[in-house]
């Protein structure tokens, strides 16, 4: 009998990895736009990074679902990360 998978452990198209990475390394690219003398454009500068690096964490690793998850999952065994669809 066919064996069936779950979503979480479908292994990711090499085009969402690519477009990940992409997007991540653009999302980083501005981030660096925002920086300012203003505290506002610091805070925003970091939360711009923080989705940014989240996006090449994701695409590099293969992190299914969400790419805010995929920054915690570092720390995480395998069996314990979390994944959102």
């Amino acid at each position: 009998m066919a064996e069936k998978k779950s979503l979480a452990k479908l292994e990711p198209l090499f085009f969402g990895r690519v477009s990940r990475v992409v997007a991540g390394g653009l999302t980083l690219y501005w981030a660096v736009g925002f920086w300012g003398p203003d505290s506002g454009s610091v805070i925003a500068s970091i939360l711009v990074g923080f989705l940014g690096l989240s996006f090449l964490v994701g695409g590099l690793m293969g992190n299914p679902g969400c790419e805010l998850t995929a920054l915690p999952n570092l720390f995480f065994p395998p069996e314990k990360r979390y994944h959102t669809l």
